[in-house]
């Protein structure tokens, strides 16, 4: 550095204070020092060299500097720099002692946080050295580029009075230049997490250099995410409450697609009755095929109460009497939960004595329901004229004309509010099981064949039906009910809709209420089929139907045959009438009966004595031989290949009024747990029934073997034979006299 610079340094620090002028005066004896070691070969000096913003071997660098207004304006200050250890591997000049405490002296004065120095110790345990490897790794997690938590940062109040004086000298400088050059302050190592702190989110994503702030809100978004996506899941899974509570211990609601209906909790199970699942069928709607409830205004507002029976279809009993109402298309469920997560077997019961009417036993039952999980559904359906009344005016007033079966088109939309709604009531809509039960039965059979049910159903149990379907098209059916037309004394669709529902049962003639299944057969006897093929619901006969899926069975295609079982008892023929007909059923009187029948018009009194007795037992079982059991072995043999149960009177035995026969409910009776069982043999037949039964509904196949004829008493045994009905098939007299529905 040249004299006339030195001088006119002396002159701008002539106004300052004496303690500044010390300062400066030391100042200048240093960067002469500095000056006169460097190479004389040097084209610039060490003064010039620190103005520049370069580090001098004391460790400190020259910066022109303004005071905020109210302070002194000096050229320049310097300040230290941290890294004392590479200053002294560079061999710079030895350090003032003296000078260095008034630094240091300095620093404390401006940053007064420095005096808790726990605090600055532990500090500068966490600062990494530039030569220490292993500090060196520690400064980096994963690929987040961070050196320690801020909250672990020295707080160097002179660097930040530096960027400051430069920001102020940057923004304000406007005197001459003075020979001093501006030097910016280039900031340590240890001063990175500090800038990247003052840099914004998108700089220090570029640059890979992140904060632990950043590390905590990107924890946190990632967290809240994770939780956002298992609400949705969860929320998803999640239907209704698996199990619903119920109102004042009592009362249960649950939906339909109709709206909530609320059933009742009794007897350990809920029973929901009257549930509607169709259009009432009155008025303009009678005679007419079922109309499912599709429509929100056929529905009821605000919650149904399923609480007490709903009334029967109108129909005749066996003793004459009228019950019921036409307004009647409702159905009952006895379920033992009402839940989603655990479905269970649906036991569809389609009961009924005859076609014109008659209560069956095939009821829910609320202990099996419970014992056996299973869930009982018992539907309403039209009977008598109501149901399956087919006339010519009836037909025209139509397109494609078409009357009949009624009845069995509300079967077929009782099923299909099955499907859709039974989830709700704990069933499953993939495990349906038709129990069908005498004239249910029949028409459970009829079902079989209509292709709208193959998908309505998935098994089928048939007891004691019917083997005489409809097999006379609709114009011959409609020209056997004209008797109908002339007593109702109706022209007309309008005018059979327009009456009363006691002047159609009245125009119902007597004939078509009979039921011949307890009596011997006769060569005159009346034969009438309320079934018909209308050409919608029933287009074929049920043998041509079952020859079909028989055919498809053995081809391998087990879709389209659905499980079947069917069977009936050894005295299904047994009824208080005809057991009251006489006091003492002596030898000679059952002989005489059975000479005065068809049996002895074809000369076989004597042959079908050879194989059942000439006593009251002996005489319903000939009667059930002709009417039920031999026609259904008949149909075994020549249609459908899968098994048939036949009731045997060993465990079966009580009965009607005690008799010790298996009449024609002890099959049902047992399986929906009404038997009367007061002996041992009678509690194993029901166990082996109840067995037989349940296992079929929740696997879809039999315990024993799948076809063949089944012998059922206190336990299951094969069946070898019935030499009784090969008789009678040989004859003629099986299945042309098999009873009729």
């Amino acid at each position: 550095m040249s004299n006339t610079d030195i001088n006119q340094l002396d002159n701008v620090t002539a106004k300052q204070t004496l303690d500044k002028k010390q300062i400066e005066a030391e100042e200048k004896e240093m960067m002469l020092k500095a000056g006169d070691s460097e190479d004389k070969n040097e084209s610039e000096g060490p003064v010039k060299s620190a103005l520049a913003g370069e580090v001098t071997e004391q460790g400190r660098e020259v910066k022109p500097k303004f005071i905020p207004i109210g302070a002194i304006k000096m050229p320049g200050f310097f300040t230290r720099n941290s890294d004392k250890d590479k200053r002294e591997d560079e061999g710079g000049i030895e350090k003032d002692i003296e000078h260095e405490k008034t630094l240091e002296k300095t620093d404390e004065d401006i940053n007064p946080k420095q005096h808790l120095g726990f605090l600055q110790a532990f500090t500068k345990f966490l600062q990494p050295k530039e030569n220490d490897k292993e500090n060196d790794q520690k400064k980096h997690f994963g690929i987040f580029n961070v050196k320690y938590p801020k909250m672990f940062q020295k707080h160097n109040m002179n660097q930040e009075a530096t960027l400051a004086s430069m920001e102020t000298l940057e923004d304000k400088l406007d005197t001459p230049n003075d020979g001093m050059e501006n030097v910016k302050l280039d900031l340590a190592d240890q001063e990175e997490g500090k800038v990247a702190t003052r840099l914004p989110l998108k700089e220090r994503i570029r640059q890979k250099k992140f904060i632990i702030d950043d590390i905590m809100v990107f924890a946190v978004v990632i967290l809240v995410i994770l939780a956002v996506i298992v609400g949705v899941v969860v929320g998803s899974w999640a239907g209704p409450p698996n199990v619903r509570p119920l109102r004042l211990g009592r009362y249960i609601t649950t939906v339909t697609t109709c709206g909530p209906i609320e059933g009742i909790y009794d007897e350990g199970v809920y029973k929901f009755h009257g549930i509607p699942y169709a259009v009432p069928p009155v008025g303009k709607k009678r005679f007419t095929y079922a109309q499912p409830l599709n429509n929100l205004s056929l529905c009821w507002n605000g919650t149904l109460e399923a609480h007490e029976p709903a009334p029967l279809c109108l129909q005749f009993l066996e003793n004459g009497t009228i019950i019921g109402e036409e307004d009647c298309l409702t159905l009952d469920i006895v379920t033992p939960q009402v839940r989603y997560d655990s479905p269970l077997p649906v036991v569809v019961l389609i009961g009924t004595n005859s076609l014109a009417g008659g209560i069956s036993p095939a009821q829910p039952s609320a202990l099996y329901a419970r014992t056996k999980e299973v869930v009982f559904v018992r539907p309403n359906f039209r009977l008598g004229a109501f149901g399956f009344l087919a006339l010519d005016i009836l037909s025209n007033s139509k397109y494609p004309a078409a009357s009949g079966n009624y009845g069995l088109s509300d079967l077929l939309v009782a099923l299909q509010w099955v499907q859709y709604n039974i989830k709700h009531f704990g069933g499953d809509a993939e495990s349906v099981t038709l129990l069908g039960h005498r004239a249910g039965a029949t028409l459970t059979a009829a079902l079989t064949t209509a292709t709208k049910a193959q998908k309505l159903y998935s098994r089928v149990w048939l007891s004691s039906a019917s083997v005489i379907f409809p097999g006379e098209p609709l114009q011959i059916s409609q020209s056997n009910n004209e008797q109908f037309k002339q007593i109702s004394k109706c022209s007309d669709a309008d005018c059979l809709r327009r009456i009363t529902a006691m002047e159609i049962l009245s125009a119902t003639p007597d004939t078509w209420l009979g039921n011949n299944i307890d009596s011997l057969p006769s060569a005159d006897e009346f034969k009438r089929s309320w079934l018909v093929l209308d050409g919608d619901h029933l287009r074929v006969h049920a043998y041509e139907s079952w020859d079909a899926q028989k055919e498809a069975k053995e081809k391998g295609k087990e879709k389209v045959f659905k499980p079947m079982v069917f069977g009936t008892t050894m005295h299904s023929s047994h009824t208080d009438l005809l057991k009251m007909l006489h006091i003492n059923w002596t030898a000679d009187i059952v002989e005489k009966m059975v000479n005065e029948s068809y049996i002895g018009e074809k000369n076989l009194t004597s042959s079908v004595f050879t194989y059942f007795n000439k006593t009251y037992e002996g005489l319903v079982e000939l009667i059930s031989s002709i009417r039920t059991l031999c026609p259904l072995v008949s149909l075994a043999r020549l249609r459908l290949d899968v098994p048939m149960y036949v009731v045997n009177g060993s465990g079966a035995g009580g009965g009607v009024m005690g008799s010790g026969m298996a009449d024609i409910n002890s099959d049902i009776e047992a399986i929906l747990g009404t038997f009367e069982s007061a002996m041992p043999e009678q509690r194993r037949y029901m166990a082996a029934m109840q067995q037989f039964f349940y296992y079929y509904v929740w696997n879809g196949r039999l315990p024993g073997p799948e076809t063949g004829l089944i012998d059922v008493g206190q336990d299951l045994l094969p069946l070898h034979g019935l030499p009784a009905c090969d008789l009678l098939i040989r004859e003629d007299v099986v299945p042309r006299y098999a009873h009729v529905d």
